[in-house]
């Protein structure tokens, strides 16, 4: 089954599917949950099910194009696998390319990511699960415009000396989820950065460039886990 929806009308989703969105706005380093032009393509298509009531669908955002695996709905929230629960096709998408963006992906990569998330297979303990609440409108993150602001200047000083808009400067930072003890992950392009709980910043192991858009679901990782993701906190 497949059914294609345009994706939002400014900033809010209003299709069929928020746990589907919001499943995506919280897995893709980047994904704003809109689109920038009248002209680009936003939506939500579901591929497939399983017998277990999986869920793969496409999420596809301007120049993003994706395929994720939603692992299940209980209640106000959606659960997934963290990490490599998606596989991205991140670029310009090509002139004859199809509107809905349904390219860029071969039956072996679908497989393998079916594979990774336990397709058709019983379901996981919620423990091994990100869990996410289902939205319609994606948050700004629990951080203040000024850390933010602080910590955009420091991982791009040029700003200051170019006398980049603070403004421009914040647009940037793109929130990807906050952890169960209030560690959060931006993505300032082409940078993940996590701040700690208590919105602390460390430039030296709190940034992560990504080097390849389309293939940082392990480098991502072993970053988030670095720097205590879903660990308890201790200041």
């Amino acid at each position: 089954m497949f059914i294609f929806l345009t994706g939002c009308r400014g900033r809010i989703y209003d299709g069929e599917y928020p746990e589907l969105f919001s499943v995506a706005i919280h897995s893709l380093l980047g994904a704003r949950g809109y689109e920038v032009g009248h002209h680009n393509v936003s939506g939500i298509g579901v591929l497939e099910e399983d017998d277990h009531g999986r869920v793969l669908f496409l999420y596809s955002e301007d120049s993003i194009s994706s395929r994720l695996i939603l692992q299940k709905v209980d209640g106000d929230y959606a659960y997934f696998y963290p990490y490599y629960n998606f596989i991205l096709n991140y670029g310009i998408r090509p002139r004859s390319a199809p509107a809905d963006f349904s390219f860029g992906f071969t039956e072996e990569e679908i497989d393998e990511l079916k594979e990774a998330n336990s397709w058709n297979q019983p379901l996981s303990d919620n423990s091994e699960f990100e869990r996410v609440p289902i939205i319609r409108l994606k948050e700004e993150g629990p951080v203040s415009f000024e850390i933010l602001s602080n910590v955009n200047y420091q991982i791009f000083p040029e700003a200051t000396r170019r006398g980049i808009n603070s403004n421009n400067a914040i647009y940037r930072m793109n929130s990807l989820r906050t952890d169960r003890y209030g560690r959060t992950v931006y993505f300032a392009s082409p940078y993940a950065v996590l701040l700690q709980p208590d919105h602390s910043f460390d430039l030296e192991t709190g940034v992560l460039e990504i080097t390849d858009i389309n293939n940082y679901q392990t480098e991502l990782r072993l970053f988030m886990e670095a720097n205590g993701w879903n660990e308890p906190w201790e200041e």
